[in-house]
């Protein structure tokens, strides 16, 4: 048995050889299938825009089935509730969009980030603008006894006589 290709869009597969895939991909089957796999990809904006262009199908209106040409159809099967249906997602989308645009104002610059981080992780005594770092011993050296002066977190006066400075 030779190789077969499989049409994701159609879903069939059938005997590759550059016969059968030319007149596949030129059948009206195939061609519906792939327009409405990348149809659905559209937004609704797209589709009332295109959809309001087109004069509208009578034999859609007359009857859904009766139209033979489906969505090949050069008419417009678009009814008053799909209408409404997408006018409503497009306002929805609207206010979507002005609502990230609006957060997206409102948030802080770099800056103000690290400095709100900054002040987090500092504890800044209200009477004195100098940091004071908070420094605990973790749990499991609490009751150790005789630590070595290195594991040993400095006091708060040792922390105000030292002088800062910046690294980096």
């Amino acid at each position: 048995m030779g190789k077969r290709f499989y049409c994701d869009f159609c879903d069939r597969s059938f005997a590759d050889t550059g016969v059968n895939r030319k007149n596949h991909f030129k059948g009206v089957q195939h061609q519906r299938m792939r327009k409405q796999h990348y149809d659905s990809f559209r937004d609704a904006a797209t589709i009332l825009n295109e959809e309001s262009m087109k004069i509208p199908c009578k034999r859609f209106l007359q009857d859904p089935a009766s139209c033979d040409y489906g969505d090949s159809c050069k008419f417009s099967h678009l009814t008053p509730e799909r209408r409404h249906q997408l006018e409503q997602q497009v306002l929805k989308d609207k206010l979507d969009k002005d609502k990230s645009k609006q957060t997206e104002m409102t948030e802080p610059s770099l800056e103000e980030w690290l400095e709100k981080r900054r002040q987090k992780r500092l504890k800044i005594e209200p009477n004195n603008d100098s940091p004071i770092m908070n420094y605990e011993l973790p749990p499991f050296l609490v009751n150790v006894p005789n630590l070595p002066p290195s594991l040993l977190p400095p006091t708060i006066e040792e922390l105000k006589n030292k002088p800062t400075c910046e690294w980096g």
